[in-house]
């Protein structure tokens, strides 16, 4: 059965405007639901790699095989040509070997080893028993 224009009610259009601040708020609505999943992977990131860390062994698997990388950090306390201590925060003293080829940074500043100073805060990484490939070192904290 076929109608009269005049017999369809009226359909209403919305405003351009309306439909702006719709997409607005879709968009707003993503972004305080994203932002909660970002700060977890940050505070996770924080919690294992900050300031509290004492030594970590981390295992990766890639093209290459497995790699076992080591991680330790603590205040320096010598350092020689080719390796440095460490005491971590638990107590432990630690004797590391560091790698002729090692990125040595200060402050995110490429420098040699013996630029670091006794009481230095440190990270080191190194594969498996060789020597640090990084070493990242900061103030006296």
């Amino acid at each position: 059965m076929l109608t009269l224009p005049a017999d369809n009610p009226p359909m209403r259009r919305f405003p351009k405007a309306l439909w702006a601040v719709a997409a607005l708020l879709l968009v707003n609505a993503v972004l305080i639901l994203a932002a909660p999943a970002s700060a977890l992977t940050r505070g996770l990131e924080d919690l294992l790699f900050g300031p509290k860390l004492v030594r970590a062994q981390v295992i990766l698997k890639d093209e290459s095989g497995l790699r076992d990388l080591r991680i330790d950090r603590g205040r320096i306390r010598n350092v020689t040509g080719n390796s440095l201590t460490l005491l971590e925060r638990d107590g432990t003293v630690v004797p590391i070997a560091v790698s002729p080829s090692a990125e040595v940074l200060v402050g995110g500043r490429r420098v040699a080893l013996t630029a670091l100073r006794r009481g230095m805060i440190a990270t080191t990484v190194r594969e498996g028993e060789s020597g640090a490939h990084l070493v990242q070192a900061g103030p006296r904290r």
